[in-house]
């Protein structure tokens, strides 16, 4: 029997340069680091292509310290939003340009394909030069908006600073970004306020903040924490560990027992926040079920979308309805009855779960999912001609087939079953049940 390939982690020991829908820079860009770094970036994005050509999908491009510069950056992804690099665009997911000297014009190149994007969940820019261009972060943040990106790392990257910081925070408005790393990129307390007012806003949804080892100073972080505990139910993990708290007055003895009373405020502040953010999602889904089994009837083929709220129902459902005196009641007792199945949803969190429950064309479409060959040593992977405009808004991101997903019996396993838990991620952020909600 032949051997089924898996979506390795780290964790399990398992390299990525055996993963068929990985290419990784270390395979490809060998041997060019000792010549000039023009034809470096050429000679090292020209392999890129060709390896991405060659694999029938692409999941994972993990292009850490490849020579590409601006020029490579640019060649890259003039290729990915190309004919040619777009079963590449739609299938991938990660993606590491970590020490690569990119500068503005790769930037702008990033978020030329950032656009739209509705696939892509992770993005490494950490070690780069980037800009300051207050004009390019306005475009980069745009597209950013735009998509659906979770993660973001920009570590290591001293040239960004405060300038960096201050055109980036205040546009940012995605509902889909979960992780935001700033570590070591030479942010000052002339920020604080920016952060500060990001993290109190609703535009915020982050799960994780990373921003230490940079210069916020004691009371530049205890602001942050104190914002945290006021007025953020979105964030589980805040690191905001200062490189420089000792050079900001007071005893040693002094400055320990601040911080210690941060970090304690912290702690409470996070645990509070990721045990009401798990239970919102927990009841916010098992109320979509019962939903769909009491508004949504088998063999439906229509859908009526009136305005009003008890009228989105399929016309065969109705005629169940007429014979259920729950039906007869009142929309808003219907609302006041699952409120007890849903308690820690708020009474809008509620409504958008029941109308989105009760509209038969927010059903998930079937039969569009890759087809896999195995022949010879490799996966042959044919992937469907449907367009990611003609899938459903809430279907997520592209589908693994079943010899990518990792079989391991390890409940934890961040490879298992991934493209379900995207999935369900984006839709409860469709519905704005990714986090607690104050308010009736």
């Amino acid at each position: 029997m032949r051997e089924r390939v898996r979506f390795f982690t780290k964790k399990s020991g398992h390299k990525y340069d055996k993963d068929p829908a990985t290419v990784c820079s270390t395979a490809v860009n060998s041997g060019i680091r000792s010549i000039s770094p023009r034809l470096a970036s050429r000679m090292s994005v020209e392999a890129i292509v060709r390896t991405i050509r060659r694999r029938g999908i692409v999941h994972r491009l993990y292009l850490g310290n490849s020579c590409l510069g601006d020029s490579g950056c640019v060649r890259l992804f003039d290729f990915l939003n190309s004919p040619a690099g777009r079963p590449c665009r739609e299938s991938l997911t990660e993606l590491f340009l970590t020490q690569n000297d990119i500068g503005p014009h790769g930037l702008l190149a990033v978020a030329g394909f950032m656009k739209d994007n509705t696939v892509l969940r992770e993005l490494c820019l950490s070690g780069n030069p980037l800009t300051r261009d207050a004009d390019v972060i306005r475009e980069f943040v745009t597209s950013l908006n735009s998509s659906r990106l979770c993660t973001l790392q920009l570590l290591h990257s001293n040239s960004l600073s405060d300038p960096f910081v201050q055109a980036f925070l205040p546009e940012l408005t995605t509902p889909y970004l979960r992780q935001l790393d700033m570590s070591a990129i030479n942010m000052t307390r002339a920020v604080v306020p920016i952060i500060v007012d990001y993290v109190r806003s609703p535009r915020c949804h982050l799960e994780r903040l990373q921003c230490n080892a940079n210069s916020l100073s004691l009371l530049g972080a205890r602001s942050i924490i104190d914002a945290i505990k006021k007025s953020n139910h979105t964030l589980g993990k805040v690191n905001v560990d200062d490189q420089h708290m000792d050079e900001h007055g007071g005893g040693a003895e002094e400055r320990a027992i601040a911080w210690q009373e941060g970090w304690r405020i912290l702690s409470s502040a996070t645990r509070r926040n990721s045990g009401s953010r798990i239970t919102v999602k927990t009841e916010a889904t098992a109320l979509l079920r019962y939903c769909r089994a009491l508004y949504l009837r088998s063999g439906q083929r229509e859908s009526l979308n009136p305005p009003q709220p008890a009228s989105l129902f399929s016309r065969e459902s109705l005629r169940y309805q007429k014979s259920c005196l729950f039906f007869k009641l009142p929309f808003e007792i219907h609302l006041e009855i699952l409120t007890f199945l849903a308690p820690a949803l708020s009474y809008q969190q509620l409504v958008r779960v029941v109308r989105y429950a009760a509209d038969i064309t927010s059903l998930p479409r079937v039969g569009h999912e890759p087809m896999v060959r195995h022949g010879g040593s490799k996966a042959i992977v044919a992937r469907d001609r449907v367009s990611a405009v003609e899938r459903q808004p809430f279907e997520g991101s592209w589908r693994p087939p079943e010899w990518w997903e990792c079989h391991c019996f390890s409940f934890n396993c961040s490879a298992l079953r991934r493209w379900k838990r995207e999935r369900r991620d984006i839709w409860l952020t469709e519905v704005g049940c990714d986090t607690w909600e104050s308010g009736y």
